[in-house]
């Protein structure tokens, strides 16, 4: 299982006005996410922070994670709501990729309310981290 440790930056949350007319709720979702630790710099050295797991760390991932600044939303307001999602590495090795990243709106398990997840397949060595920057386009109302 893959230690997954997400670092938002502050949300950006406005009003926008729509080219057919109306309104709409654009928030902006960006920040860094490590997978099995965050490196350590020491001098010219990079270590592994002391929570990360030990051993062999597999370069294939396919990981899903919860915004953890992710607005509440309400399923039944969504409407033609919509994601888009951009990834950067970040101090990854020379042979990495990000081949298939995806946000969609995921009902919690209680049932009520909607949250961002964040989907992400590639081929990473260590240290692993993206940058992510999400944008949603949601009703007005759409928000809890």
């Amino acid at each position: 299982m893959t230690m997954i440790e997400v670092e938002p930056q502050p949300r950006i949350d406005t009003l926008v006005r729509l080219p057919a007319g109306g309104e709409a709720r654009h928030t902006e979702y960006v920040g860094t996410v490590w997978f099995d630790g965050k490196p350590m710099v020491s001098g010219p050295m990079l270590g592994r922070a002391p929570n990360a797991p030990r051993g062999i760390r597999m370069p294939g991932l396919q990981v899903a994670f919860f915004l953890p600044d992710s607005l509440p939303y309400e399923r039944a307001a969504l409407g033609n709501a919509t994601l888009s999602v951009s990834v950067v590495l970040q101090g990854s090795g020379e042979r990495s990729a990000i081949v298939g990243a995806a946000a969609s709106f995921v009902d919690d398990p209680k049932g009520s309310p909607t949250w961002i997840q964040v989907g992400v397949h590639g081929h990473l060595g260590w240290p692993a981290g993206i940058g992510y920057r999400i944008v949603a386009l949601t009703p007005p109302d759409a928000v809890r």
